[in-house]
């Protein structure tokens, strides 16, 4: 067995040339690690970032149909303040049916998960923003779902077996107009989330039609208006 004993620097010359070849390898080494680790970092960016795009499409896709109600969101609230408003000089008979808009969820799953990831960080400035801005936008449709939800749970006490009161009356305005408000403030944000989501190229998907029970005639027996809302499986609230 031959053992190879180290032989002495001679000189500072040969010491900094020795200890220049090892810089220098652990500076290949660095840099190649610190380029894998991009590298790894812009795979996941990229993976997270068709996730989101797949996410803000089937959102944009509910709010799209959200849209498409629109008319006859309009035209339940009309029938439904002149019926409050005939009602309260003489009793009228009472809608068997009102409805409800549609609710839909909008998913964050995909971006919560980039947040986590930490891919955010590591897009392009302008996808960061369109980004932002576009979950902004889902969020703000979110909570007005909600209170438009209870805004529409007041208008459907009309069908209820009662004369309305002053104080119905009154409160049966007050929801219309809060109605009224939010169905705009939906179709306002939802056009800005369609407008945010430009620069991320998405389509928006095309999704089932979700309770068409804002469309059936106000004179529809409940039953027959639940079978005709699309949404038998689960009823819709009385």
């Amino acid at each position: 067995m031959h053992i190879h004993v180290p032989k002495p620097i001679h000189g500072w010359k040969q010491f900094f040339n020795e200890v220049a070849v090892i810089s220098v390898g652990i500076g290949i080494a660095l840099t190649g690690e610190q380029l894998l680790e991009r590298w790894h970092e812009r795979e996941q960016s990229e993976k997270s970032l068709e996730a989101i795009q797949d996410e803000i499409a089937l959102n944009l896709g509910k709010m799209r149909s959200r849209l498409e109600t629109d008319e006859c969101i309009a035209k339940r609230l009309d029938e439904i303040a002149a019926y409050v408003e005939a009602s309260s000089s003489a009793p009228r008979k009472r809608p068997s049916w009102v409805g409800r808009p549609q609710v839909w969820n909008m998913q964050t799953s995909a971006v919560e998960a980039a947040r986590s990831y930490g891919s955010l960080t590591v897009m392009q400035r302008p996808e960061q923003m369109a980004i932002a801005s576009t979950y902004a936008s889902m969020a703000r449709f979110a909570e007005w779902q909600e209170e438009e939800q209870l805004a529409w749970s007041r208008l459907r006490s009309i069908t209820e077996d009662r004369d309305l009161t002053d104080s119905d009356l009154s409160d049966l305005r007050h929801a219309i107009q809060r109605a009224r408000y939010t169905a705009w403030s939906l179709r306002a944000d939802a056009t800005q989330a369609l407008r945010d989501a430009a620069p991320l190229h998405v389509v928006p998907e095309k999704v089932t039609n979700g309770s068409q029970s804002v469309c059936v005639p106000m004179d529809t027996p409940f039953e027959e208006a639940v079978r005709k809302s699309g949404t038998a499986d689960i009823g819709e609230p009385r």
